[in-house]
């Protein structure tokens, strides 16, 4: 069965200012947030770990995540 995956708790705090977010892969860990998407990608590319790129929305509107391919 398929687990289902609630990022309500993590992105809230992200969400009320629209940024983008770059999550570690299992999506358990905010590892750069900006307002600019360019930015959020560079920084977590630093990290040099795979990551799941969201704009963090208040209404969850087009959800669509972007894996990094690092």
């Amino acid at each position: 069965m398929e687990k289902k995956l609630n990022l309500t708790k993590i992105l809230l705090p992200y969400a009320k200012k629209k940024l983008w977010v770059a999550l570690t892969k299992d999506y358990k860990k905010v590892i750069a947030a900006e307002r600019d998407l360019k930015k959020t990608i560079e920084e977590a590319e630093k990290k040099k770990k795979p990551f799941v790129l969201i704009q963090a929305l208040p209404d969850y509107s087009g959800f669509v995540p972007f894996i990094g391919k690092k």
